[in-house]
């Protein structure tokens, strides 16, 4: 069933204006030509197949948004584990200072093996609470630079190289 047989059942449309309209569409078919008919047909096809393909383009961009969201939230969760899973220092004999952010001047307890490691940069000091304690923690140095990729602003002491420039 066309729109005209639709419209002339809606009764939006007369027996005489559907002949009518009729007669003018082969009129028009006949000036046009098989020729010129097959091309508009075939260029109302390549408009609607570009038109998907645009959605669909638009759908995988959105698609690929949403996962690099996805994962950037799965990413944060992880490394916000590794700091709650960091070990604490000490105790230990040792006193090491390091320069805060802030201008202070904090030091740790550690034991001399911890001193050892994180004076030849094996280990680095996170900030383990909020930002203005000063509660700190000790990470490897592989575990801190997958840190310092997410959540740069937790490493308190690292040696170079480890935070992005």
């Amino acid at each position: 069933m066309n729109l005209r047989d639709q419209l002339k059942k809606a009764k939006l449309l007369s027996d005489k204006q559907a002949r009518q309209l009729a007669h003018e569409a082969r009129v028009e078919r006949k000036e046009k030509g098989r020729e010129q008919l097959e091309g508009e047909q075939q260029q109302r096809q390549d408009e609607v197949r570009a038109l998907r393909e645009q959605d669909r383009e638009q759908t995988r961009r959105e698609q690929a948004a949403a996962e690099a969201r996805r994962k950037q939230r799965e990413e944060l969760a992880a490394v916000e584990a590794l700091l709650q899973a960091a070990k604490k220092p000490g105790p230990g004999t040792v006193k090491f200072y390091f320069a805060a952010a802030d201008g202070s001047l904090p030091w740790l307890e550690l034991s001399p093996r911890e001193a050892q490691e994180v004076r030849a940069g094996q280990l680095c000091v996170v900030r383990g609470g909020p930002r203005a304690t000063h509660t700190y923690r000790l990470l490897p140095i592989e575990v801190g630079k997958r840190v310092a990729r997410v959540r740069p602003d937790a490493i308190v002491h690292a040696p170079r190289g480890v935070l992005p420039q």
